[in-house]
Formats: C-alpha cells, structure tokens, sequence
C-alpha cells in the first residue's frame, strides 16, 4: 500500500468505490434547519405545540423507528436513552407537571435521538451531516454579526416575530442569534466546533471553521461555551501532541481529577474560587452557587421521582423564582436524580469502550477514527456546559441528535472490526467485539478513550 493510501497514523482509508451512496442530505438539511429555526416559531394542531424541530421530528419519526429496529443492534445508548424516557414519563404522574410539557421533552430528545441513530451511520452520512452543519451554523453566525451592528435580532425582524430585547456584558452587546438566548446559541458554536476541528481533513480546513465557530462564541460574550471552546482547542492540541500513547486520555482525565483535588484541598471555598477564576462576570457565577445550594434543597425532598418544578417555582425562596440554571438541576426538579444518571449513562455510553484487547486492532479510516472523537468531545462540552445553563428545545435536540450519532458511530465501529475478523479469520474473527460490548485498543492516530 503507498503511503497516500494512509490516514493519520497510518490507518488505512477505504477505497471511495466501495461507499455506499445513501447520504441522506435532505433528512440532514431538514434536521439542521429545524433546530436552527427559533423556537418561538410555533404552529397549533390539535390544541397541540409544534416547534419547527418537532415538525421535523414528527414527519421522520416512524420510518427512524423502523430503521433502527430492523437495521441497527441495540446497545447500551439505546436502553438508557429509552429508560430515561419511560422514566420521565412514569415520574411526571407523580407531580403535578404538566403532561404535555413533559411529553415534549421526551419527543425532542429521544426524536432527535431516534433520527440520528436511524438517519446517520456510515461516513457518507457522516460527511453529509457535517457539510450541512457548515451552511447552517455560517448563517447563524452571519445572523449573530448582523445583530451586533444593528442592534436588533435579525432573525425574529424577518420572521416577523417580537424581539426577546438583548443583554450587555462589559457594555456589548450579547448576540442570540435564531435561539432563545445567547448561552445557548454560545453553546451550539461550540458543539459545532468541536465537530469540525476534528473532522476536517486540513488544517487551513480546521482554522478557518474553528475560528468562526469560535468568533460565534465570543459574539454570543458567554462564560461556559467559551471556557468549553478554549477546553475543545486544549484537547486537540493534547491529542496531536500525544497521539502516539494511548494512554492520553486516562491521563487528561486523572489531571483534571488532580486540579479538583488541589483546588478544594487548599482553598477555604473551592467552589467561589473556581467561579471567581474561571469566569467572565463572578457575579453570574456567584447567583448560580446560590441556586445550586437552593434547589438541592428540594431536590431532597424528593430525589427519586422530582419534587416537581412548578411546585419549586413558586417558593418564597428568592433564588427558586428565578431561573435554574443548569440543566442537571432543572431534570432532577422535574423527574428525579435517576433521570440525570441514565442520561449521564447514555452520554457514556455512546462513546466509552473497556474490555480485553486480545489481538483486536484498530484498522479503519482515519476520518471516521476523526469524526468519533469530535463527537465525543461535543458531547463532553454539553455536559460541562450543562452546570451552567438548562437546555431546551433547540439545544436540547440537538443533545439528543449528538448522542444519536456518537452511539451510531460507536456501532459503526464495531461493524467494521466484525467485518474485518471475518474477512482475515483466526484470533480477531473469534475476539471482534460485538455493540454494546466494548473494547479499548492500542492507540494509532486519534484512538483511545475519547475515539
């Protein structure tokens, strides 16, 4: 084989001949466009809310579901995301939530969830989601400059809808873009960034959709999708540097382990110092420690079923009439401490890989070795920016779309091992793992806890 015929760390590309030709552009332009569209954007059926993400979800949800019944192997991602789900739903009739609140949490994040497993899984899928997530995510970004000179949110003026007004920080102004505040237009820049720094084949590639994704950031002025931007360069850097070790990534993790212990060993009180120093406006970071000790307060008065939010809201509490700002905290008010661990559990699953090693080596294409980590490392940066913000309707789709596709590619993986062992026989074709199993391999490129 020549040299031109291998991928980063000598990983071998396979031919583009033998490329299926499903892509699947129209699903991925509908989806993307749909979570991109402001939610406020609302039609009624029925008595029943409809968002344009949850059109999109509604009119490719049944033939997802067939697809992913007939075509794709049930793994681990599958059974929690659809366990936190039933358990949503079981918790809600304890509460005195509102029933169609509640099912709309559960349609947006296991439909999302449903359409990326079904719609996204081999790499002409995968490439096809990605180059659509580079148009959309330039408008949204053009929208959020346009909001910046002109004082006025663009979107909402040529839809025809009333603008929310704006926020200033440091005195400029904090742009929204098409979502529902700049914390979450701030995290979806980062999400995407995470996806094209590691999917992009070059590096004036890698800078130029990374540097607007991370321009994006700083026009939404926003602490946590801004640290997570900064953690996503971090890591690529970490990655290049130490792609020959596999052991990097259990490295990086036991580093950060050993900062927490530090900070909270020696300071007086760790959790203001880290707000004090790791954020834009302290302030902000001070309120969110407070709401954090008001609403674990509820929290245990009923951590298994959800002391329930609109029972919480209306506390004469001060830090209970405000929002709560973490998405972690607002799922254990509604539907209890188990939802937070099975979703944990999904995020995890979709991307972690433990076991024997025994003769199994990595042997596939580069990009996708690529677009594996990319996506494991967004959905890390959802979680880290969930401390900080609740995510609902568009981001929180897209959550749900996010794991969809890592546990996609996490089956898509073990796939080609099979095929791999079938084809070259002996220890590999009896030792292949099989989804949901998981496997940790040697390191080549950008494999290892993270890939």
């Amino acid at each position: 084989m020549s040299i031109q015929g291998l991928g980063r760390g000598g990983i071998a590309r396979r031919p583009a001949a033998h490329l299926p030709a499903e892509s699947n552009r129209l699903v991925a332009w509908l989806v993307l466009i749909g979570i991109t569209l402001p939610s406020n954007m609302t039609v009624f059926i029925g008595g029943a809310k409809f968002i344009p993400a949850r059109i999109v979800i509604c009119l490719l949800l049944i033939p997802g579901l067939v697809v992913l019944f007939r075509k794709r192997r049930m793994g681990a991602p599958d059974l929690f995301v659809f366990a936190a789900s039933a358990w949503m739903l079981g918790a809600i009739a304890q509460t005195d939530e509102s029933w169609s609140s509640a099912g709309a949490v559960v349609l947006e994040f296991a439909g999302g969830y449903i359409l990326a497993r079904a719609y996204f899984f081999e790499r002409p899928q995968l490439e096809t989601f990605v180059q659509v997530l580079k148009p959309v995510t330039f408008a949204i970004i053009a929208l959020a400059i346009l909001e910046h000179l002109t004082k006025h949110n663009i979107a909402a003026a040529l839809l025809g809808m009333p603008s929310t007004g704006h926020e200033y920080r440091y005195g400029l102004l904090r742009a929204s873009s098409t979502f529902p505040h700049p914390i979450l237009y701030g995290t979806f820049c980062t999400v995407a960034g995470a996806i094209f720094v590691y999917s992009e084949s070059s590096s004036p590639g890698r800078i130029l959709y990374g540097g607007l994704c991370l321009f994006g950031c700083l026009l939404a002025m926003s602490t946590a999708p801004l640290m997570a931007f900064a953690i996503v360069i971090a890591v690529y850097y970490y990655d290049r540097v130490m792609s020959a070790y596999h052991w990097r990534w259990q490295l990086m993790l036991a580093g950060m382990a050993a900062f927490l212990v530090i900070v909270f060993a020696v300071a007086n009180k760790p959790v203001s110092w880290l707000v004090a120093n790791m954020t834009l406006d302290p302030a902000t970071g001070y309120f969110r420690v407070a709401t954090w000790e008001s609403a674990f307060y509820y929290i245990n008065l009923s951590p298994y079923l959800g002391y329930g939010f609109t029972s919480y809201a209306p506390s004469e509490d001060f830090f209970a009439n405000a929002s709560v700002d973490a998405v972690w905290l607002t799922l254990s008010l509604r539907f209890g401490v188990p939802l937070v661990m099975l979703i944990s559990l999904a995020n995890i699953a979709s991307f972690y890989r433990s076991g024997p090693t025994a003769g199994i080596r990595r042997s596939y294409e580069a990009y996708m070795n690529n677009v594996r980590t990319g996506f494991t490392l967004a959905l890390a940066m959802l979680m880290f920016v969930g401390f900080t913000v609740h995510y609902w309707n568009n981001i929180w789709i897209f959550w749900g779309l996010c794991i969809g596709i890592r546990a996609s590619l996490q089956e898509e993986y073990f796939k080609a091992n099979e095929s791999l062992g079938r084809k070259s026989g002996g220890l590999l074709a009896q030792t292949a793992p099989r989804f949901p199993q998981m496997a940790s391999h040697p390191s080549q490129g950008t494999e290892g806890f993270l890939s």
